[in-house]
């Protein structure tokens, strides 16, 4: 029996888990394209994934946190060169996380977009 024809669904790659269980981004829709009616419904939808963002954004500060861990303890054994990476790789996670805070409390605080 051929094995593409049973209907079973292979299991998603390491990598493909990963970006869904850290990115939010694409769990959102864009509010500035098509009409009056589709950005509504658009921003709406956004507000209903709003409730899943303080979740990403626990995520994020965690990582945040390891990465500026793991670069005061390179710096502590001198590898100046990977502390200043890990440094660098912090500071990106944290911009995520204010990003994602900015984005929870405008979802919050305005109801409706239009």
């Amino acid at each position: 029996m051929d094995s593409g024809t049973t209907g079973h669904h292979t299991a998603p790659s390491f990598q493909r888990l990963l970006y869904r269980y850290l990115w939010p981004f694409q769990y959102f829709r864009d509010v500035t394209r098509g009409g009056c009616l589709e950005r509504q419904q658009n921003y709406r939808h956004n507000r209903a994934m709003r409730r899943y963002l303080p979740g990403f954004i626990a995520k994020w500060i965690f990582l945040t946190a390891l990465w500026f861990f793991i670069g005061g303890t390179m710096h502590e054994l001198g590898v100046a060169a990977l502390a200043a990476g890990c440094f660098i790789v912090a500071i990106w996670t944290l911009i995520v996380v204010v990003v994602l805070g900015v984005d929870w409390l405008w979802l919050e605080r305005f109801p409706e977009l239009f």
